[in-house]
């Protein structure tokens, strides 16, 4: 049995807007990428204590660790503006963000926190990464499912 020509352009047409939909969501985390990026890089590049800013008070300045983390974040930035072109396309982008994140609360974070307890975990880093690390699979697997329709 075929379909009549009305139900198959009203199916194109809920592809269509599906489609959309996903486009614009997978947006999502690099637009959170900039707005979380943007001031940090900055911070990160211009004030000699930014380590303390962006780490907490209890990280030493480090000529050398500090640019190297601001490289890479603005190696993040860059990537997260060319992805609002394709976002499904730079999933990778995204995974990576979960490795390293999750590494660092796994040997950093979590064995700070049970040996000296909440006091001494850099909160705002470690929030932040925790919720990307949590969040991030969701849109990472929204972009393979789209990546899969169309190809």
């Amino acid at each position: 049995m075929r379909s009549s020509p009305d139900i198959q352009d009203k199916s194109a047409l809920i592809r269509a807007i599906l489609h959309s939909v996903i486009s614009n969501m997978l947006r999502i985390p690099y637009i959170l990428n900039l707005l979380i990026l943007v001031p940090v890089v900055f911070t990160l590049f211009v004030q000699p204590d930014a380590m303390r800013a962006v780490f907490g008070p209890g990280l030493d300045d480090s000529p050398t660790l500090r640019p190297l983390v601001a490289s890479l974040w603005f190696g993040v930035l860059v990537c997260s503006l060319v992805a609002l072109g394709a976002p499904a396309r730079f999933w990778p982008l995204l995974l990576f963000q979960v490795v390293y994140k999750a590494a660092y609360l796994a040997v950093h974070v979590i064995p700070l926190l049970l040996r000296d307890g909440a006091g001494a975990v850099p909160v705002g880093v470690s929030a932040t990464f925790a919720l990307i690390v949590l969040v991030w699979p969701f849109f990472i697997w929204q972009a393979l499912q789209a990546d899969a329709q169309s190809g």
